[in-house]
């Protein structure tokens, strides 16, 4: 039998690649972009399997592996509808949570948070036994994480508060949801006065940033989110830099050699502070949990806005910095 494999994996390896009958496969810039391309391929066929099968008996199945990959990637206003689909025809059906989760993140990413708020607190009504609180946690943080973003911290609050509510009774889920709280609140606030050695060995003072606007950037090499942003704030860095845009960015990664290999191959031209070996602890100072995590800084230290990713950031800047200069090519050398 083993014989007859390997004979059948030889002519497999063998045979030459045949051309598509309908053209070249196509190309992907990385492995994100290929396997957000399948993804994309696998809703419209489920969607499809949906539609054609309303009655088959793995139609929750189909359900379960779409909602949970629109929740994977965020892609939830286009399904907005799949969502409110399921739940008026499956009232009682075995993911409704996870449609509630679509249909309220897909008010959210319209900007209707107040909407996005209501259908939070209808789901959280239905939960509280102790098996549950990771579902709930999770759910928690998505909204919060957008609410927080688009600069609705009272939004992000209520989500918190309400989140305590029913699950108050976890010593651990109410320590992280007073951090979450305390990060909230930091906004409108002073920022930390730090003092540290960054990744070439040279004092780093976040007070010698005074009069530009800083956003300080926790992240790590093996973050994939943290990477996937690099390419968004390597366009922002080199739009406002010299309009009185700077970025610092403190790593969490084990080693500063991981650090600087990675900065130096990716070009990234701000100041890094690996936050093991800096002599001081920036995780402790701005209150970090998660990561990735972002702090705006306004130019007289005040800390402005939280958790600035994706095409937020471009927004915040565009309102604070109203005249940028042309754009130096991404990844040039900082002066």
């Amino acid at each position: 039998m083993m014989a007859r494999i390997l004979i059948a994996l030889g002519v497999v390896l063998a045979a030459p690649l045949v051309a598509r009958a309908d053209g070249p496969a196509p190309t992907f810039a990385s492995v994100a972009d290929l396997q957000n391309a399948h993804d994309r391929a696998l809703i419209r066929d489920l969607i499809a399997h949906i539609r054609d099968h309303p009655k088959a008996e793995d139609v929750d199945q189909a359900y379960m592996t779409l909602f949970d990959k629109l929740i994977e990637h965020d892609w939830f206003a286009e399904h907005e509808a799949v969502a409110a689909r399921y739940l008026a025809d499956h009232p009682d059906g075995a993911v409704r949570s996870l449609a509630q989760i679509v249909a309220t993140m897909a008010r959210a990413q319209a900007g209707r948070f107040a909407e996005a708020l209501a259908r939070y607190n209808e789901l959280m009504r239905t939960l509280g036994k102790p098996e549950q609180e990771e579902f709930a946690a999770n759910f928690a943080d998505t909204l919060a994480n957008a609410s927080t973003t688009a600069g609705e911290y009272e939004v992000a609050r209520q989500v918190y508060r309400t989140l305590l509510d029913r699950f108050g009774e976890s010593p651990n889920l109410r320590q992280k949801v007073k951090d979450d709280l305390n990060r909230l609140d930091l906004v409108g606030k002073p920022a930390p006065r730090v003092v540290a050695k960054d990744v070439t060995g040279e004092t780093f003072r976040l007070e010698d940033l005074r009069g530009k606007y800083v956003l300080v950037d926790f992240w790590a090499t093996c973050c994939a989110p943290c990477v996937a942003e690099l390419p968004r704030l390597l366009g922002a860095y080199a739009k406002y830099r010299d309009a009185g845009f700077e970025v610092v960015g403190v790593s969490l990664d084990d080693t500063k050699a991981a650090v600087l290999d990675f900065a130096r191959s990716r070009k990234l031209p701000w100041r890094q502070i690996h936050n093991a070996s800096s002599g001081a602890d920036l995780v402790e100072a701005f209150g970090v949990s998660t990561i990735p995590a972002s702090f705006l800084i306004d130019p007289q230290g005040v800390i402005t806005r939280l958790e600035l990713r994706g095409p937020a950031l471009e927004k915040a800047l565009s309102q604070a910095i109203k005249n940028p200069t042309s754009p130096r090519k991404p990844g040039a050398a900082a002066r």
